[in-house]
Formats: structure tokens, C-alpha cells, sequence
């Protein structure tokens, strides 16, 4: 540390005002400025805002640790350090975490799906969105695997990469039953039964509202004299 910035440390150690410290220098410090700060943190125990500026000062390994250390909360945190590290022993020791290998308690898949994502790798993410998608299909929440399986489809088209086959008919399906209601309130009812026909063909997607769904097909195919 140069010689103001040590006398400005030494003095925010004293007043327990490292947060006045940090925000003089910035995520602009130097790696040695950063990591003094993260072992002042980690010395109180302040285990979040010592992974924190171990990242900044590049010293991945240790941000890494710690934010596991903190948990679930901080995962987001783990996830970027890991993608801006591209370290293959820290990507494995990341997804033992994720994967319950430390204490037996599998994470949510989608922070795999984000790892993937943080890393580059488009298609795992793609085959983890299908994954996760099909889960959320199953316990009937459409909106949320339909948002999923977009933004990943937005991700590879703008990564200039094929689409899986899998993952493109189920978007389109989970498209056709989003679109219904507002097809249905348009009193456009020739495509609404197009769009419920294509979803009941596909009715093992939608195991939580099976009647329904057929009740609608019968409904609107009446309607629209099919």
C-alpha cells in the first residue's frame, strides 16, 4: 500500500471504518488493497464482504470458499466468480456444491443452469433449461417453463447455435397454451382450438390439468364449428 492509502487503512481499522475505506478506493484498488480488506472481513468474520474482495483482488480460490461457506444466499456471487475465472477445479468444486456433494442437499438446478450460462456453455445450459422446464411443467407451472425455455432460445440465437430439436417442440407447445386466453378473449376462436388441438396432442406436458385442457379443446372446437 502506498503510504496515504496504508495511514488511511490503519485508520479505518481504529474507527471500524473499513466501509468509508473501501468506498475511497473503489473496485479500482490495487489486488493488494483488496486483499487486505478481505482478510480484515474475514477476521470478523464477515464472511460476504471478505469473499467480495478476494474476487477483486483475483484470488478466485478463496472467493470461492467463502461464498460456499456463507451458502445458499450468496450462490449467485460463487456463480460469477467461477465465470469470469474459467478455472476447471473451480468449476468442479462448484458443481459438487450445486449438486449436494458437500452436504448431501441438491440446489436448485437452476443455479446449474446459470453456471452454464456464466461459463459460455449454451448448450448445457440449453439441456439444463430443458430439464428444468419439464419439472416446472409437471408441477403445472406453465408461465415459468415457457419463460425459461424462451430465454434460452433468445441465448443460443444470439450465440448463433442450432436449437434443439426437444426443447423447440416444447416451446412451442408451452406457446400454443400461453396464447389461448388471449386468442379466446380476441374471440378469435378458429386459432385458439388450433392452438388447444396442438396442446392436447401434447396433453402428457400437462399431467396437473389434463380435463381442463381437454374440456377447453371440446369447447372451443364447438365454437369454432371444427
Amino acid at each position: 500500500l502506498a503510504k496515504n492509502d496504508e495511514e488511511a487503512y490503519e485508520m479505518a481499522v481504529r474507527h471500524d471504518e473499513m466501509e468509508t475505506f473501501e468506498q475511497g478506493i473503489g473496485e479500482g484498488g490495487t489486488r493488494e488493497q483488496h486483499t487486505t480488506i478481505a482478510k480484515y472481513y474475514e477476521q470478523r468474520n464477515l464472511i460476504s464482504s471478505a469473499a467480495k474482495h478476494y474476487a477483486l483482488a483475483e484470488e478466485n480460490g478463496m472467493a470461492l470458499k467463502l461464498y460456499l461457506k456463507v451458502g445458499e444466499k450468496e450462490i449467485d456471487r460463487a456463480i460469477e466468480v467461477v465465470g469470469k475465472a474459467r478455472s476447471d477445479a473451480l468449476t468442479h468444486t462448484l458443481i459438487d456444491y450445486l449438486m449436494g456433494e458437500s452436504d448431501n442437499v441438491p440446489k436448485d438446478p437452476n443455479y446449474v443452469y446459470r453456471l452454464h450460462k456464466a461459463l459460455g456453455n449454451y448448450m448445457q445450459a440449453a439441456n439444463t433449461a430443458l430439464i428444468i422446464a419439464k419439472q416446472e411443467q409437471e408441477m403445472g407451472n406453465y408461465k415459468q417453463a415457457h419463460t425459461l425455455l424462451f430465454r434460452t432460445y433468445q441465448d443460443l440465437k444470439r450465440q448463433k447455435m442450432a436449437l434443439p430439436q426437444e426443447l423447440w417442440r416444447r416451446l412451442m407447445v408451452l406457446h400454443s397454451y400461453i396464447i389461448v386466453k388471449r386468442l379466446v378473449k380476441a374471440g378469435d376462436h378458429a386459432n385458439a382450438a388450433r392452438m388447444l388441438l396442438r396442446v392436447a396432442r401434447n396433453i402428457q406436458q400437462f399431467p396437473a390439468h389434463i380435463v381442463p385442457i381437454l374440456t377447453s379443446v371440446v369447447i372451443e372446437c364447438q365454437r369454432a364449428k371444427m
